[in-house]
């Protein structure tokens, strides 16, 4: 067989859309395979591309089975596993390249294909970001043009490929969002991978030692977003509660969850209560950071007597819930402090901070049992010279607080935060350091909120008879600019550097330009993730709660889905019947239409009805007009040539050619008077 016969054999038609489609598909997995994986992807791909061209056949059974083998072996000495999603992806990623390899028929081809749908799916168990489910729309669009190629009974034009594969995507997103929406959702991270959950990715963890937040300013990451269902909160009062620290070994601060859960604080004015939305990204933890101080969290949430929420499981996927706050009231308590809760929050090492507890006793001996004056007279150290707020805090040796309250005495919140603990646990006043977010940036663009790992911050609360903890935060008396205007505030003492996305204002167009983008970016991230991956089995559960379903329940979830085609089915008659076309679309038909029209005017009766065949109707025309034999019978055929055979686009559009002239021809009997001549 010659290479022309060869490369156009309808057995291979196809074949050159699937070399484009598989590896688009396969693309995304580059990032998270091994090398070998993808490098065994592109030489299959690139070595069936030349045997096309060449016209060649593909390597023999033998060889592709032992080509086969050694893949799964590569793959078994890799993950030391056939299964799971890694070890899974990478075994169907070479499978479908050796099944692309050894293509010779229209089967192997949608074989391929299938495979390549399959690749597409498996993206997600590595990335769930909006550019992948783009990318994923336009492998599936691909590889949807190539099936339709390849089953086919003539070479389809490149616009006409796409354009059918886009309306079948199309058509497909209804059906894609009624599942979505009705398809019994997994706790957890379905398309995560396990192995992966345990590594913890929140910038705050459950100790503190100092310097430990001042390294997240340089982390611009997204911790998470909120949108206020009301006037926004200055950023004073924006703290986000996440982690109550109650040990210290004389350096570093330990998270502690709470002994028991309590109830929410009734809120002092219901008017003043701000409501918000947060979407988390995944902590791997348990603590939800909440706008101090919450009267409502989701159901799935409790609330600690060391005033933390807790979720019931780990944050391992994006969550979303919805909270309210009474900023204006702490929860207070009329209560007496319990013996061990006294204990623990009055704890230090017996031998830290010499010289800090000598000085606490002096203002304990001017003050008294004046524990608010304690507490003023610490603020008042540090606002006073030379104390200062720093970006790059020195690194500190030995006693960590002594050295900061004497020697350095420059820091960043969690040495004012710590020092200040120290010095009120030397006063015998009950306190505890607190680690969250405060502030954030506001994207006017999609108002909401945006809090990144550089947010994080440290404060205090200490506990006062008769009120319970109340908060203070060092750092305001120290920068209050990094309270009032969240870290947008800072500007950095001298020789320091600051992040530019914190100093906008003083850049070049360019990095403008940049940060603009990445603002746009982050809100159409923001969408995708608050609409589409934040949707857990909880927010579906509130979903059918709002129709009367269980989410839980088979049969209200097999009704939802019934509902749901059934509108859809619904809404596609009525599309279909308001959009009827008053006039065919396809060439053609069109021009059968204009000749049936012609016909009928020169005999009523005559012309072609709707659900007539072509040939009933030529039938019946040569039946009562037998002069119209030649035309009705040449134009049937032509007809049937252009619409269903499979012939080339220039054969297809002689024939189209020739409908035009025969639909234009002269209708009139023989016998027929000539037309009068016109006149002026």
């Amino acid at each position: 067989m010659n290479r022309a016969g060869r490369t156009h054999s309808p057995e291979l038609r196809g074949l050159e859309l699937a070399l484009l489609a598989l590896p688009v598909a396969a693309l995304p997995h580059a990032w998270h395979q091994p090398p070998w994986v993808t490098l065994l992807v592109a030489a299959a791909v690139l070595l069936r591309t030349w045997l096309h061209l060449r016209d060649r056949n593909p390597p023999s059974l033998g060889v592709m089975a032992l080509l086969a083998a050694f893949a799964g072996g590569l793959t078994f000495l890799q993950y030391g596993t056939l299964f799971g999603q890694e070890a899974g992806t990478a075994l169907l990623l070479v499978m479908m390249a050796l099944k692309l390899l050894e293509t010779r028929n229209r089967r192997d081809i949608v074989i391929g294909l299938f495979l390549g749908y399959f690749v597409v799916v498996t993206t997600y168990f590595f990335d769930q970001s909006l550019l992948i489910a783009a990318w994923s729309l336009l492998s599936a669009w691909l590889l949807t043009a190539a099936l339709i190629q390849v089953h086919a009974g003539r070479t389809l034009q490149r616009r006409h490929l796409a354009r059918q594969s886009g309306w079948m995507i199309v058509h497909a997103l209804p059906f894609m969002l009624i599942l979505f929406v009705a398809f019994p959702r997994v706790q957890g991270p379905l398309w995560g991978d396990p192995q992966r959950d345990e590594v913890a990715t929140t910038a705050l963890s459950g100790e503190l030692n100092p310097g430990d937040i001042a390294e997240l300013l340089q982390d611009q990451t997204t911790a998470m977003r909120v949108q206020f269902h009301g006037p926004v909160p200055p950023s004073r009062a924006q703290y986000w509660r996440a982690l109550v620290m109650t040990d210290f070994d004389g350096r570093r601060w330990q998270a502690e969850g709470g002994e028991s859960s309590i109830e929410l604080p009734e809120p002092g004015d219901p008017d003043e209560v701000v409501a918000y939305t947060a979407t988390l990204e995944p902590t791997r933890v348990r603590y939800l950071p909440v706008l101090d101080y919450p009267v409502s969290l989701p159901d799935n949430a409790e609330y600690r007597d060391n005033h933390q929420v807790v979720r019931d499981r780990r944050i391992v996927n994006r969550i979303q819930y919805e909270a309210e706050a009474d900023l204006a009231h702490p929860p207070g308590s009329d209560d007496a402090l319990s013996r061990t809760a006294r204990e623990q929050a009055l704890e230090l090492p017996p031998s830290a901070a010499p010289r800090a507890r000598a000085e606490v006793a002096l203002w304990r001996a001017t003050h008294g049992d004046d524990d608010r004056a304690i507490i003023q007279a610490a603020l008042d150290r540090f606002a006073a010279a030379p104390y200062r707020y720093t970006l790059q805090p020195p690194t500190l040796e030995g006693d960590a607080t002594d050295e900061f309250l004497f020697e350095t005495q420059a820091g960043y919140c969690e040495h004012y935060a710590s020092a200040f603990a120290v010095l009120m646990r030397s006063a015998g006043i009950p306190t505890r350091v607190v680690t969250g977010y405060q502030g954030g940036e506001w994207m006017q663009r999609g108002e909401y909120l945006r809090l990144r790992n550089a947010d994080a911050h440290a404060w205090n609360e200490v506990w006062l008879d008769g009120e319970g903890w109340i908060r203070v935060d060092p750092t305001a008396a120290i920068a209050p600019e990094r309270i009032e205007a969240g870290i947008g505030g800072l500007t950095g003492g001298e020789g320091e550097s600051v992040p530019d996305f914190l100093r906008r204002d003083g850049l070049g167009w360019m990095q403008q330009l940049r940060f603009g983008l990445e603002d746009w970016r982050d809100f159409a991230r923001f969408r995708w993730e608050s609409w589409v991956l934040a949707f857990d089995p909880e927010r579906q559960r509130e979903l059918f709660a709002r129709f009367g379903l269980d989410a839980t329940d088979w049969r209200h979830i097999v009704t939802a889905l019934g509902v749901g085609f059934g509108l859809l089915a619904v809404a596609a008659v009525a599309w279909s019947v308001w959009r009827r076309p008053r006039r065919p679309r396809d060439v053609a038909d069109r021009l059968l239409v204009r000749l049936s029209r012609r016909i009928e005017r020169q005999h009523a009766g005559l012309g072609r009805q709707a659900h007539e065949p072509v040939v009933t109707w030529t039938r019946r025309v040569k039946a009562a007009r037998p002069d119209l034999a030649p035309i009705v019978d040449t134009f049937a055929e032509r007809y049937n040539q252009a619409r269903f055979a499979p012939v080339r686009d220039d054969d297809r559009a002689e024939h189209l050619t020739a409908l035009r002239r025969l639909a234009a021809s002269d209708l009139r009997k023989p016998d027929a008077d000539p037309p009068l001549p016109r006149t002026n």
